[in-house]
């Protein structure tokens, strides 16, 4: 049995997520010509600096501990992600909704008004979207965002909820609204509802550690930790429970 344990409250001063896309790559022997093909499926790598102090004084303790659950890496870690460290100073951003998920003993609710599904969100702004294209790129149109602002940034992950389905996408261009509050972003994976939109939302990805780091507390200063991960999938595995140890 493979344990998935919640990454720990620990602060980032560094971090990276990408795509990796394996391709395999030959050329014919009388053309010369290349050709180009995947070979394995895509995923995900990550590098995360960790603060070994921290606010609270508690982030060696928690990796520490975290690499005596991991167990050498026999186990996993799930780690609610950004595309990138959140927030970018100096960049306005529209943040501005989250989609709600209920749930009762671990079983989502659903709620509906007079027959129809309801979506309910937590913002200042009720963003609705719609499927469209822009300039022949896959796209969504959104109406009832502030207006005048950066409403998404290149890699963010953009979800869509009618009440019944979700689905997601990443921005592919940062995006900004008009006056009235609409704006179009461009994407790279395309939406086949319409509903609640929630702009920026994380990621949650499981990940297998490359490596288990190790860091020397100076005297004085400050110190941390880096690790390396790769993603991994479910079907990947036999089974694996999800466990969360921090309270």
């Amino acid at each position: 049995m493979t344990n998935v344990y919640a990454w720990p409250p620990v602060g980032l001063t560094g971090w990276e997520l990408t795509t990796v896309d394996p391709v395999s790559r030959s050329v014919e022997l009388f053309s010369g010509r290349a050709r180009t093909s995947s070979f394995q499926r895509s995923r995900r790598y990550a590098t995360a600096h960790v603060t070994g102090i921290g606010k609270d004084q508690n982030g060696a303790g928690y990796i520490e501990n975290l690499k005596r659950l991991l167990v050498g890496g026999e186990h996993l870690v799930r780690i609610d992600a950004f595309p990138h460290l959140h927030p970018v100073r100096g960049q306005i951003s529209a943040e501005v909704q989250s989609i709600l998920e209920w749930t009762s003993s671990g079983t989502e609710m659903l709620w509906t008004s007079d027959g129809t599904s309801m979506v309910w969100g937590a913002g200042d702004y009720a963003v609705s979207g719609t499927p469209t294209t822009d300039g022949g790129w896959l796209a969504v149109s959104l109406t009832g965002l502030p207006p005048n602002v950066q409403v998404a940034r290149p890699s963010q992950r953009i979800v869509i909820s009618n009440g019944t389905d979700t689905e997601a996408s990443t921005a592919l261009a940062a995006a900004t609204s008009d006056g009235s509050g609409n704006a179009v972003i461009r994407l790279f994976e395309a939406f086949t509802i319409e509903g609640l939109v929630s702009i920026g939302a994380r990621e949650s990805i499981v990940f297998e550690a490359l490596d288990m780091p190790r860091s020397v507390m100076p005297a004085t200063g400050t110190f941390g930790y880096q690790w390396d991960f790769r993603e991994v999938f479910s079907d990947e595995y036999e089974s694996w429970t999800e466990l969360n140890p921090w309270p």
